[in-house]
Formats: structure tokens, sequence, C-alpha cells
């Protein structure tokens, strides 16, 4: 009888051992790698060498209408830089599978630095929590890896003010109009896999490059930016299936357009604008 029950007891430990594995087993098949991303639009001037924010969390909505933690900290980002396609990562974990369409970033710092040296403590207007769409929504697949981008306008999130508190327009060229700044944070969020991208270069009539010219294309009501580098060479990342319109400008009011450009998702759709 004692061997018996002995024999019982050490089924009994195996059985439950067993079932312990498999629920693991089933708990780690259905989780999916996410990764944070950070990128931005840029200043359209180039006065500015830092614009930096402090992200203390961000949170995931999914399906049950609970947010998940996917970052918890204090990480600052210089945001100048993370332009034309380069990214900050800001963290990587794993997420149960499903789709999270919405999104929470809370922020507790935010400074901007001039050329001259002149820098503006933002961190009272910053330290709030913004909600935010992810359009096309995050889709996290069991075994499957995936990736959030944020993208920060920081032309209308650093909001530079003359006399009087005036805001002075998106695109200005002289430093010495500025006599303040306030922040009121911009972002949009996409599932990064579920996107595509735009690039190309801007030249003008002569078939010269034009560097700092202004790119921009409108996507679902919203205008991402992007400045043209040394090369006169500009790269949109997340930017959703669909056909659009890309425009280009300079301070010196040279513009030109291409229409009817077809973003395809996980490619890269070429744009070469002439202006005059």
């Amino acid at each position: 009888m004692k061997k018996l029950m002995k024999k019982m007891m050490i089924l009994a430990v195996l059985t439950g051992l067993l079932v312990s594995c498999n629920n693991d087993s089933t708990e780690e098949s259905n989780q999916g790698n996410v990764t944070v991303k950070l990128t931005d639009d840029p200043f359209p001037f180039d006065f500015a060498t830092e614009a930096n924010v402090t992200i203390a969390k961000i949170e995931l909505k999914n399906e049950n209408g609970t947010y998940v933690t996917v970052f918890e900290g204090n990480g600052n980002y210089n945001m100048v830089g993370l332009t034309n396609g380069v990214t900050a990562q800001v963290n990587a974990t794993s997420l149960e599978a499903g789709t999270y369409n919405e999104a929470r970033i809370t922020l507790n710092g935010a400074s901007v630095q001039l050329t001259d040296g002149t820098n503006y403590n933002l961190d009272a207007s910053a330290n709030d929590t913004r909600t935010i769409t992810i359009e096309p929504a995050l889709v996290i697949e069991a075994g499957g890896s995936s990736d959030v981008l944020f993208d920060l306008d920081i032309n209308d999130s650093f909001q530079f003010t003359g006399m009087g508190g005036i805001q002075l327009p998106a695109w200005f060229s002289n430093m010495a109009l500025i006599a303040g700044c306030e922040f009121n944070a911009d972002f949009t969020a996409v599932d990064l896999d579920q996107t595509g991208t735009i690039s190309g270069t801007i030249t003008d009539s002569n078939g010269a490059v034009v560097a700092n010219a202004l790119v921009e294309v409108n996507v679902n009501g919203n205008t991402v930016s992007t400045q043209t580098d040394a090369n006169g060479s500009f790269t949109f990342i997340g930017i959703q299936e669909g056909t659009y319109t890309v425009t280009a400008e300079t301070a010196g009011s040279l513009s030109g357009n291409s229409s009817g450009l077809t973003v395809n998702t996980s490619a890269t759709a070429t744009c070469n604008i002439t202006i005059q």
C-alpha cells in the first residue's frame, strides 16, 4: 500500500509539472516581440542644436481596453538629427499577441538649445501624458516581431515666440527674432511594419541638388515634413499605403511637387522633384 501511495504521489507531481510546463509553453507561444522607436519631423532651419524630450513612460492599449507598459524610465532624446529615416530605439520587449490601436506617452522634461548657446528649459509644460491613435494599428503576432514608431513633430512641438509672446511663423530664418519658446508635444504613431517609405532628391532647374529644402506630404490629414540633407536627399518612413502628392519648397520661394506617388507596405517609393 505504501509503495502504491508513493507511486501515486510521484505521478501527481510529474503530472503537475507537465501541466505547468504546458501552460508556460502556451503563455510563451502567445507572446510577440515589439520594438519601440522614435523619430521626428525636423525644424526648417539649422540654428537649433538640441531639442530634447524626456520620456517617462509609454503604454499601448490592447483589445480589452487595458493599457500595457512597454517602457518606463527616464529616457532623454535629442530629437535633432532623428530625421530622414533615422530612429532611436526606446525599448524592446515582449507583449501579448493582438492589436493595439492607441498609445499613451508620458513626458517629464523638454528643452531646446540654439547655436548661440541660448537654452530654454521647458520641463513645466512638458510634464504631461498624451494619448495617440496608432494608425495603422500595431499588430503583434505570436512568435513574431513588430516595430511601433512614434514621430514627434518638433517644429510644431517647440513653438518659438518673439517679443510680446507672439508665436513666430513655422518657417523663419532670423534667430534674432526669438525671445522665448513654448512646448506642446505633437506625436503620431504607426505600426512601422505596415507602412512604406518615400525617398528622393530635390534639385533646381539647373540640376543642382538643393539642401535644406522643406519637403512635405499629407497623410490622413496630418502634414509630415522633413528637410533635405547636404546632398539634397530626403526620406519619409512610416507612410501608410496610398497615393500621395509630395511638395518641396525653399526659403527663396522655389517650389515643386510630385503627384500620384504610390506607397506600398515594406517598399520604397522614389520621388525626385525639380523646384523652380
